[in-house]
């Protein structure tokens, strides 16, 4: 199977005789094949098809096949071929075979379990990669899926894929940031700076803790937090004598985790050195007599006390239920479950007061401005918490800043609805003008907490939905300006959670309302009964975007686990949950079906569009333009042109008749987050988490105006509805804002 099509595998792929496939990824397909000149069984990684067209992914592959081929380690995958098929270009590499398992695989079924065996592993990498560094090679994207440890026990790092040449060569990425596995990445990587072979070393550092207790040292729901953590946050201490290891191990992890890379180790051999030294003494004869076999909830009871401690709360309620599943009926574990929920109780319902009349400050060595735009694009995202934690540790280190004091004020005091902010500084009149003879007005204001992530509109034009920070769906009639209904998960309603909602799609037959959220999972809401459909959908990411096709046949949902998967809503009115699936290069981050339902568009955190056929999911054509991920889009009603937001602040508008960006908008301070046009199709109005709703003029590309909220609101998206039409803003502080047109006289 291709991309969820029959596709049989080739027979033959140039000389080599193919056997059969082996796997399947984001950047083609892994065959097991003959060599008939030498007799040998190879490995083909054949690039796929859809992806020929993207000289970003095809300058990848090239650079995995030139830089392993340059390296001939026992500790490294060797290649032995790279060719190009004549007929459709598609590009392959030929490597050795191998056996065993990745290094993800173990580590998830909790192996290799004594201690001698992973540092074994760990040497073996080490080696490996210094070997790289020592012919000026660095890998960049170290993490255990790009290892493989063999059934004799060796252990060879795979996938040069992002490699590069010496120190600053720098391969960007989304927001600034450099590829790689975000989780493994070093914090200098991170801030794109200029990396050398120790920033490979920090991945060590990071699988090094994963191997030794389960979990890795940086966790978080969102990109933007885990970025946060990974620069800033210390991960949890090691226990030598609870987990019964070395102090000397301890003491090498904390020195490769280092913030710093000069505080790090010289490089990787002296690394594969230490750690071989303490794989042959094995525990220390202390920690060895102290150890025994505990019951294996109490790690999870340990670390859930750890994380209270560290003022953790959300983490320290995860791993106390982990322990609770384990062993339910220990005094401890419920103790520490209800003091746990009791203090998620406190912080949610204490409201800071925060002094705001002095001047900012802000280190010169920490950029507060940069991290307090993380906390809002944790929000639009979908993860209050998180950004909430962002903005804590700003004020940790910059406590005056501003933008940082004021978002934390919006999230700690919502504005009450239909009464404006005191103090707000700005005078305005009622009415603003959009074009000659129409004026927009407020109509009304209504609402309230919990905070507004996205909003969407179906067949009704007077009801719109909305998707909270506390991932509850609610419906508000805007005519009636009341909420008539209010939808929650089982989870939800029995325990509470923060599955943020991150898209919103309605049947075109108003008979479903489907909800994405920031956990992966995808519900299904029936409206005419109210209640979920009984029917599991997810992905293994944050969901991006979710839309039904024109004639209702099929539900598409895209997440940030690069994947596009095609549900059919037949099947999903029975229960039943059967998808095609169609890898992506890129976590998807938004998605529409085209009018006519013939083509689905998606948008990437790679900044690229992706057209493909509706019917058969192939890939016909990509649009390019935007300098960061794309954050938002919209069709309009005649289908002829898309409108594109990013996180580079600017609105792109394409032609897709002629697949050509037709006008740049450029108006908005920061990434745009909501974007709706007008049913002529000549206006157009967006929102970019700051508190004015810009009303454009397609064909000048200039602003008409803008509809402002209050000084401390901010806009979450936008949507407009009926033929009059209203303009609906949706607010972070859970309110909404409804502008209606006026004529003017004699119209």
């Amino acid at each position: 199977m291709v991309d969820g099509l029959h596709m049989s595998i080739p027979e033959k792929i140039d000389k080599y005789v193919v056997l059969g496939e082996l796997g399947r990824g984001a950047m083609g397909t892994v065959y097991k094949a003959r060599d008939p000149v030498l007799d040998r069984l190879v490995a083909i990684k054949m690039m796929s098809e859809e992806l020929l067209i993207e000289e970003e992914m095809r300058g990848r592959f090239v650079r995995e096949a030139k830089s392993a081929a340059a390296l001939q380690h026992p500790n490294i995958v060797t290649v032995f071929d790279f060719g190009e098929l004549a007929q459709t270009g598609a590009q392959y590499i030929v490597m050795e075979l191998l056996g065993g398992h990745s290094l993800a695989e173990l580590i998830e079924d909790r192996k290799p379990e004594r201690l001698q065996d992973k540092l074994n592993i760990l040497t073996q990498v080490c080696r490996g990669l210094d070997y790289a560094h020592q012919r000026g090679v660095i890998h960049r994207d170290v993490k255990p899926g790009n290892i493989q440890v063999l059934p004799s026990g060796t252990a060879k790092v795979l996938d040069f894929g992002i490699a590069a040449g010496g120190a600053g060569s720098t391969v960007m990425t989304k927001t600034g940031l450099v590829m790689g596995t975000p989780n493994y990445m070093a914090p200098e990587q991170i801030a794109g700076e200029n990396v050398d072979h120790r920033a490979d070393m920090w991945a060590v550092g990071v699988i090094l803790y994963e191997l030794l207790t389960g979990e890795r040292p940086f966790a978080a729901e969102t990109v933007p937090s885990l970025v946060y953590r990974i620069v800033h946050a210390s991960p949890t201490p090691l226990d030598a004598r609870r987990l019964g290891l070395p102090d000397a191990l301890i003491g090498v992890v904390q020195r490769v985790l280092s913030k710093g890379r000069d505080d790090r180790f010289r490089d990787l051999s002296q690394v594969a050195s230490t750690l071989e030294q303490l794989g042959a003494v094995g525990p220390s004869s202390a920690a060895r007599a102290s150890s025994r076999v505990d019951p294996p909830h109490l790690a999870h009871l340990q670390l859930a006390r750890t994380y209270l401690a560290s003022s953790e709360p959300a983490r320290a309620l995860e791993a106390a239920r982990k322990a609770q599943a384990l062993e339910p009926s220990d005094p401890a574990v419920v103790a520490l479950v209800k003091e746990v929920e009791d203090a998620l109780a406190r912080m949610q319902s204490e409201e800071t007061l925060v002094q705001t009349d002095t001047p900012p400050a802000r280190p010169e060595t920490f950029d507060a401005g940069r991290w307090v735009d993380e906390a809002r694009m944790a929000l639009t995202g979908g993860n209050r918490t998180e950004a909430m934690r962002i903005l804590q540790d700003v004020l940790d280190v910059a406590p005056q800043f501003q933008p940082a004091v004021e978002l934390k004020e919006l999230l700690d005091s919502p504005a009450r609805p239909g009464r404006p902010p005191m103090g707000s500084g700005r005078i305005r009149t009622a009415r603003q003008r959009v074009r000659p003879e129409v004026t927009f007005m407020e109509l009304a204001s209504f609402g309230g907490a919990p905070g507004i992530q996205v909003l969407a509109v179906g067949l009704s034009p007077e009801i719109v939905a909305v998707g909270g920070v506390d991932g509850s769906v609610r419906l508000w009639d805007i005519d009636a300006r009341s909420r008539v209904a209010s939808f929650r998960t089982e989870l939800h309603q029995r325990a509470g959670h923060e599955a943020l909602v991150t898209s919103l799609a309605f049947s075109p037959d108003g008979a479903f309302l489907a909800s994405g959220h920031v956990d992966g999972n995808v519900h299904l809401w029936g409206l005419d009964v109210g209640e979920e459909v009984r029917v599991r959908l997810r992905h293994d990411a944050s969901i991006g975007q979710l839309a039904f096709s024109p004639d209702g046949d099929t539900l598409a949902s895209g997440g940030l686990d690069n994947t596009l998967k095609l549900w059919d809503v037949k099947l999903l009115r029975r229960g039943e949950a059967q998808r095609r699936l169609i890898r992506q290069p890129a976590g998807v981050t938004t998605l529409d079906y085209t009018p006519d339902g013939r083509e689905l568009i998606t948008g990437h955190t790679n900044r690229i569009l992706r057209i493909h056929d509706a019917g058969t999911g192939r890939l016909t054509a990509t649009l390019r333009g935007h300098q960061a991920a794309v954050t938002t889009a919209a069709f309009s009603a005649d289908g002829v042109h898309l409108a594109t937001g990013a996180r580079d602040c600017v609105i792109r508008v394409f032609d897709l008749n002629r697949k050509e960006e037709v006008k740049t908008l450029v108006g908005h301070k920061k990434a745009v987050t909501g974007l709706c046009y007008f049913p002529t199709g000549n206006e157009l109005a967006s929102v970019s988490m700051d508190n004015g709703v810009i009303l454009w003029d397609l064909a000048s590309g200039k602003p008409r105006t803008t509809l402002w909220g209050g000084s401390s609101e901010s806009f979450a998206g936008v949507v407009v509805t009926g033929e009059e039409p209203l303009i609906v803003g949706g607010l972070t502080n859970g309110g909404l804002k409804v502008w209606a047109p006026e004529f003017a006289a004699g119209d």
